[in-house]
């Protein structure tokens, strides 16, 4: 916060009033691996919040047909998990509808022991965002003010990604056509998963608020 110097004398009476009592404050909000309250779903598509800690995350599955915990592993009590077959990326990019890269992976087929990966591998977006206000404090006399305040939130407009579809769905085990991709098969974006409520195995489902502005005047006695 920085109390802006009042204008000299020598600027005259009404400059001084105009360029006097001005107030700037800032607050930078920083931090890594933006996942808050991101739900991921397990192989049997139910929620499992418990499967995001400290904004990492997974990349889950499921299957259309013929695979279920008892296909795959034997037992209805045991999953098995994704299958890593490249480097994902990190988990957060710039582009919205490639988050990490979906050719990476590939579900777990028949004898599996469920310890096909790791847990918690990708990491969410950094929150970088800078909110900014200004504020000119007129003086009524006594313990009087008037105020009128300007905040801008986000002011540099910066894209934090804060969820993507993270769950691909296969056809099955032996089939492992990917039914929501984000993408037709010559690689151009699907148009019907160009909103991020429709957001194809891979693309961004939401993001944090853009720059927006609340004027306040706040009179104090």
């Amino acid at each position: 916060m920085w109390n802006i110097p009042d204008a000299p004398a020598k600027f005259g009476s009404v400059a001084k009033a105009i360029l006097s009592d001005w107030q700037l404050s800032g607050v930078l909000t920083a931090g890594s691996a933006f996942q808050p309250g991101a739900i991921q779903a397990n192989n049997a598509a139910q929620a499992n919040p418990a499967n995001t800690a400290n904004g990492r995350y997974d990349i889950n599955y499921t299957y259309q047909n013929n695979g279920t915990n008892t296909n795959l592993t034997g037992s209805p009590d045991y999953a098995a998990k994704i299958v890593y077959l490249a480097d994902p990326g990190s988990g957060c990019s710039s582009d919205q509808y490639k988050q990490f890269s979906t050719t990476a992976v590939a579900g777990p087929t028949y004898g599996s022991v469920g310890m096909e990966s790791g847990r918690f591998l990708l990491g969410g977006c950094p929150d970088h965002t800078v909110d900014m206000a200004v504020a000119r404090n007129i003086r009524l006399g006594g313990n009087r003010d008037l105020q009128f305040r300007l905040d801008v939130f986000n002011v540099f407009n910066a894209v934090i990604y804060n969820d993507r579809n993270s769950t691909v769905i296969y056809r099955s085990p032996t089939d492992q056509t990917v039914v929501n991709s984000q993408f037709l098969p010559d690689g151009s974006l699907d148009p019907n998963r160009l909103t991020p409520r429709n957001a194809g195995f891979g693309a961004a489902t939401s993001a944090q608020p853009l720059r927006n502005m609340q004027l306040q005047i706040r009179f104090r006695f």
